[in-house]
């Protein structure tokens, strides 16, 4: 008897030392998958941020380079070009915008300057902040956003060196102004060119800027899609428990017969009873 409680015993020891080695097993790869997790994370996003980087440092040299050539007293602008048939024209010139996009708020430079530090800072904080680093849209919307709000502010704080021409009345002052030097029109080629569409010239800044919000905006109805798909999938699932609640509910009653309770109509009949024995003389 002795001699199988002992066993017992080490048995119970051993099943207890595999149980604590599994559940030791269990948490170290919960730790290492944990690890992982974040160093994937940490890889990915410090792979986004040198995204954003490169977009808008690249962006910002490119609005630059292509501003100065375009302003340099020696250049010489290009003749314009018909394209798309000749339904549209392109050509060189240069413009100086005192206002926003499409010419808006002409006047208004320091406003729009103190908008563009606003929009910088906004820029980081959703980047950082918000997490905007997790999406590789929007990562390359924000590169492409600040490129352009750099390459602009950098012309209305004055950076260019651009001065009022001489003969009029600010002559020789800093023109606190955007560069803009792309032109388009689009109209029937056997019209006038004057009297065609001239869409507002513009420079790189302004496209890189146009084009990030275009994919901002394209990142919104694809959050609201997201949004509805989570609602269905949750009202999806509730009715699912809902099912599955019902058909274990009856899979119970069916398991489990009632079992009527017995009344003194329908209780067994008491067996006859012997018959006394016989008494002896």
């Amino acid at each position: 008897m002795k001699n199988r409680d002992g066993r017992d015993a080490m048995k119970d020891r051993d099943d207890r030392d595999d149980r604590d080695d599994r559940d030791d097993r269990d948490d170290r790869d919960d730790r290492d998958g944990v690890h992982d997790g974040a160093v994937r994370a940490g890889t990915e996003q410090t792979r986004a941020i040198v995204v954003f980087a490169i977009l808008a440092i690249v962006g910002l040299v490119a609005d630059l380079w292509s501003k100065h050539l375009a302003f340099d007293p020696e250049f010489i602008p290009a003749v314009r070009r018909p394209i798309v048939g000749g339904w549209a024209t392109f050509e060189l010139t240069t413009s100086f915008n005192e206002g926003a996009l499409f010419g808006v708020g002409q006047g208004w430079t320091w406003l729009f300057a103190l908008l563009s530090l606003v929009a910088v800072a906004g820029v980081f904080f959703w980047l950082f902040w918000l997490g905007g680093r997790s999406s590789t849209w929007l990562t390359v919307a924000l590169g492409l956003i600040l490129a352009g709000t750099l390459g602009n502010l950098y012309d209305r704080a004055g950076c260019h060196g651009e001065v009022y021409p001489e003969g009029t009345v600010r002559a020789g002052q800093i023109r606190y102004a955007v560069r803009d030097f792309l032109l388009f029109t689009f109209g029937d080629p056997e019209t006038q060119i004057g009297q065609r569409y001239h869409y507002p010239v513009f420079n790189f800044a302004d496209a890189f800027l146009v084009t990030g919000a275009i994919m901002l905006v394209i990142k919104s109805f694809q959050a609201e899609e997201d949004e509805d798909g989570d609602e269905d999938g949750d009202e999806d699932g509730d009715e699912d428990e809902n099912g599955d609640a019902d058909e274990d509910g009856l899979a119970d009653g069916v398991a489990s017969p009632t079992t009527p309770a017995s009344s003194p109509e329908t209780a067994p009949a008491d067996p006859p009873e012997s018959p006394p024995a016989a008494t002896a003389s």
